[in-house]
C-alpha cells in the first residue's frame, strides 16, 4: 500500500499531478474524521480516504474537475437534509468541510527513445523536480525504464497525439534510428508544442542534415532552441556520463547560469 505522505511529498516536489483532499472540519457523526487525507491522481488513482461512501465519491468527482484547471477549493458536504452544504444523500448526520489543493508538475521533460542513455537519464532525474515522460515503440525497452512518471508506447509519428503536451517543456531525442530522430525533431515544431529546449544525441554531421531538413519542412521553427549534439562538454562516454552532461546543460539553461567553475 502506498504511503500517502510519500505521495504528498511527490506532489509538492512537482513530480506528480493530483489533488490533495483534506477534511478540515467535521460536525456530527459522519464518517469523515478531521485531518483525514486523500489524493486523487491525474490517472484516476485514489490514495487514502476521507470516509468512503457518497461523500468520497462526490469528493473524487470534485477533485477531478479541479485538477483539469489547477484550481483549489473549500467545500462543505452535508449528511443531514437540514444542514447547509452540498447534499450527499447520507443520513448519518452532520457535515464535513473538505479542502481541495491542486498540484501540477512545473518542469516537464519528454524523452523520445528508451535506450541506455534514456534509462540513465530517468535514473538521474528521479531525485530532481522534473516530471519525466518517456516515449518509445519497443515494449522490452520500456519495461527496463524505472521511475518515469509517464511511459507511452507507440509509433513516434503519432504517439502523444491524443495527449496534452506541456508547453515550455524540455525535449530529449535519443531514438534508435536517424529517421526517427528527424521525424520527432520536425514533429515537435510542427505540433505547436512550444518547446523550451530540444536536445538530440547526435554527431555534428547529423546535426547539419537534420537541421537543414527541419528548416525546409518547418520554416518557422526556432532552431535557437535546438541543442544538437546535446549536452555540456564535461567528458566521458558511458550512458551515465552522457546523461549527466545532458542534465547539466538543462540545469544551466533552466537557471540561466554560465556553467563555469564556482571558485572563479
Amino acid at each position: 500500500m502506498k504511503n500517502i505522505y510519500d505521495e504528498i511529498l511527490q506532489l509538492s516536489r512537482g513530480k506528480k499531478s493530483g489533488v490533495l483532499v483534506t477534511v478540515v472540519q467535521k460536525t456530527g457523526s459522519g464518517p469523515a474524521d478531521s485531518g483525514a487525507k486523500m489524493i486523487v491522481c491525474s490517472d484516476g488513482t485514489v490514495i487514502g480516504t476521507v470516509g468512503g461512501g457518497a461523500l468520497e465519491r462526490l469528493a473524487i468527482r470534485k477533485a477531478a474537475g479541479l485538477l483539469e484547471h489547477g484550481e483549489n477549493a473549500l467545500e462543505t458536504f452535508n449528511m443531514d437534509d437540514h444542514a447547509d452544504g452540498i447534499p450527499t444523500g447520507m443520513i448519518c448526520g452532520g457535515t464535513a468541510t473538505l479542502y481541495f489543493e491542486s498540484f501540477a508538475p512545473q518542469n516537464h521533460i519528454y524523452i523520445f527513445g528508451a535506450g541506455h542513455i534514456s534509462q540513465a537519464l530517468v535514473y538521474h532525474l528521479n531525485n530532481l523536480d522534473y516530471f519525466v515522460t518517456v516515449v518509445d515503440d519497443r515494449q522490452k525497452n520500456m519495461d527496463a525504464i524505472d521511475n518515469a512518471d509517464q511511459k507511452f508506447i507507440g509509433d513516434f509519428a503519432t504517439v502523444l497525439s491524443d495527449r496534452e503536451v506541456a508547453s515550455n517543456a524540455w525535449f530529449i531525442i535519443a531514438t534508435y534510428e536517424h529517421e526517427y530522430d528527424g521525424l520527432v525533431l520536425n514533429r515537435i515544431f510542427q505540433s505547436g508544442w512550444n518547446p523550451r529546449y530540444v536536445g538530440m544525441v547526435s554527431s555534428r554531421h547529423k546535426q547539419k542534415i537534420l537541421l537543414d531538413a527541419l528548416v525546409k519542412e518547418v520554416p518557422a521553427a526556432d532552431i535557437s532552441k535546438c541543442y544538437i549534439p546535446i549536452g555540456l562538454d564535461i567528458g566521458g562516454g558511458s550512458p551515465d556520463e552522457i546523461a549527466l552532461s545532458i542534465i547539466a546543460e538543462i540545469q544551466r539553461l533552466r537557471y540561466d547560469k554560465k556553467g563555469g567553475h564556482l571558485r572563479e
